[in-house]
């Protein structure tokens, strides 16, 4: 029997969490706490995603946080967590430009239009936003949304410690044009969208960057307008033409 994706890490999850509440019972074990077991729970989930969907970028900061967790427990030199941190968010950078979108859109590339690679349309795990004013967030995770909407106004994008798609394929822009307002923090923000549109950059950076793909030829002056506000830190923001 095969497992899909999403049965392989919600189990791996709670057989984790198991592991650690019985393991930590045992009287030469150091007590690391259940808060801590969560975290590093939600860590090596994470890492199993990551690994399954081909995201390489976004495994070294769940490593850093169980480094920081275990490092006492182990005998690991004593790395300040910020130190950690940022270690771990330079790297997820280095990995997302020397393994750029080639692996990252090999699990995408017949989802952008809404089928599979056996033509049957997709279920609702796609998570599906609808709406004009649609707002996505995710944090210590990796999901990804295609938007429906025949007027969308504004769009929040909130991503932390985490990675974030967008697919603006089935979106129709309002006449007045759109904004989407992104925050990125320690993690990394991909839009997809229509190659007519016109992508307005003016989103602030701080140790982080936009992609921004660039196009063979210059938009029409009447093509749709979406306008990128917002700030990224410790991360960065793409945005594809499809």
């Amino acid at each position: 029997m095969k497992l899909n994706s999403s049965k392989l890490i919600w189990g791996t999850f709670f057989l984790l969490a198991a592991f650690f509440l019985l393991v930590n019972q045992f009287e030469n074990y150091i007590d690391i706490g259940i808060f801590s077991i969560i975290i590093a729970v939600l860590a090596i989930t994470s890492i199993v995603q990551n690994i399954v969907s081909l995201r390489f970028a976004m495994i070294p900061v769940p490593l850093a946080i169980l480094y920081y967790i275990f490092q006492k427990m182990l005998g690991l030199p004593d790395i300040p967590v910020w130190t950690l941190i940022v270690a771990s968010v330079l790297a997820s950078i280095g990995l997302g430009i020397l393994l750029p979108n080639r692996l990252c859109n090999k699990n995408h590339k017949h989802k952008r239009y809404g089928k599979t690679s056996n033509n049957q349309t997709l279920s609702d795990n796609e998570n599906v936003n609808d709406g004009n004013n649609p707002t996505v967030s995710v944090n210590f995770g990796s999901i990804s949304r295609r938007l429906h909407s025949t007027n969308m106004e504004t769009a929040q994008l909130y991503c932390n410690f985490g990675e974030l798609e967008i697919f603006f394929d089935q979106v129709e822009l309002s006449p007045n044009g759109a904004e989407a307002v992104l925050n990125c923090s320690f993690g990394a923000i991909r839009l997809f969208v229509p190659k007519h549109w016109q992508v307005i950059d003016h989103i602030n950076c701080t140790l982080g960057g936009v992609d921004m793909e660039k196009m063979f030829s210059a938009p029409v002056d009447n093509a749709p307008k979406l306008k990128l506000s917002g700030s990224v830190s410790f991360g960065g923001i793409e945005v594809r033409y499809i």
